[in-house]
């Protein structure tokens, strides 16, 4: 259909489907051949009658000797064009694969008491992570003893979670992180202090926070003192503080208190600052702790 075609009108094309011959006493002659295209237009409110008639009349065609066909064709649709989607996670799909597959790596990493061996490149972990750059420096000899034989021993975290290290310095994520258990979350909150990636251990104490309960507190508050983690400690703080009259008497929380002494004065210091208002510094001084952000890195479900 002719889109130039006024709204109050439409337009048919009628075929012939053979010959339409005009046979007379002495000859007969084609007046219309066979798939001739005819077309016309009509207003909406006429009646197909007018357009038999047209057709019949211009091409010199008795009316009554013709019959005509309805075929009806929907027009399809213009498809509509969406912009590209600008996405980076074939990237970083590539980065794990190259991480799984162990190709070209030139560095062995031997990790936990049975020394589980786990494969990077050298040139992504120096790009990436300040320490295994101070590790393997462009010039081997002013670097550490690693740099010798591209090995590094790390004897105090389970290859789990240092596979959750390796997964990140790759991907700037980590795929499951939800799924960790409060044990696996300090293991790879304290690696990525020693290995001084703040990402990771934002990252860390973000999911952290949605742990906090009665039984974990005291352990990710020991953490989050032990590895400056300012977000996780107000959190498990708060926790206590709005929780003491049920922890107080439990076993489990007295023990761990025990334990690390140093944690009572926190948790005393708290409750006297949510006791006492007028104790608060003023607010020019007061320093806030808020959430670490996740411009650095994104999280899979």
């Amino acid at each position: 259909m002719n889109r130039s075609v006024r709204a109050d009108n439409v337009e048919f094309t009628v075929k012939a489907s053979e010959d339409l011959i005009l046979t007379g006493s002495e000859r007969s002659i084609i007046r219309v051949p066979a798939n001739n295209m005819y077309s016309c237009l009509m207003q909406k409110t006429q009646r197909f009658s007018s357009l038999f008639r047209h057709y019949s009349k211009h091409h010199g065609l008795p009316r009554e000797c013709l019959d005509f066909f309805f075929m009806v064709r929907h027009r399809r649709d213009t498809p509509i064009l969406m912009a590209p989607k600008l996405s980076d996670d074939d990237f970083f799909h590539s980065m794990k694969r190259m991480l799984q597959s162990g190709l070209n790596c030139d560095v062995v990493l031997k990790v936990g008491p049975n020394e589980d061996e786990l494969r990077a490149h050298k040139c992504v972990l120096t790009t990436r992570c300040e320490v295994f750059r101070c590790m393997f420096p462009a010039e081997a000899k002013a670097g550490m003893k690693e740099s010798e034989d591209g090995t590094v021993l790390i004897r105090d975290h389970s290859p789990d979670m240092v596979a959750k290290l390796l997964e990140f310095i790759y991907t700037n994520r980590v795929h499951d992180l939800a799924k960790l258990t409060t044990a696996q979350l300090i293991d790879l909150l304290s690696l990525g202090d020693q290995y001084l990636m703040r990402p990771l251990r934002d990252l860390c104490e973000i999911q952290a926070k949605e742990l906090v309960n009665n039984e974990s507190c005291v352990k990710l508050l020991n953490a989050a003192e032990k590895f400056n983690a300012g977000f996780l400690k107000e959190t498990c703080v708060n926790h206590i503080v709005d929780n003491m009259a049920q922890l107080i008497d439990e076993d489990g929380f007295r023990l761990e208190i025990e334990q690390c002494p140093s944690l009572a004065l926190v948790l005393l210091r708290a409750q006297h600052m949510q006791a006492s208002p007028s104790a608060l510094e003023p607010s020019a001084k007061r320093r806030r702790l808020t959430m670490p952000t996740t411009d650095d890195y994104d999280e899979y479900e």
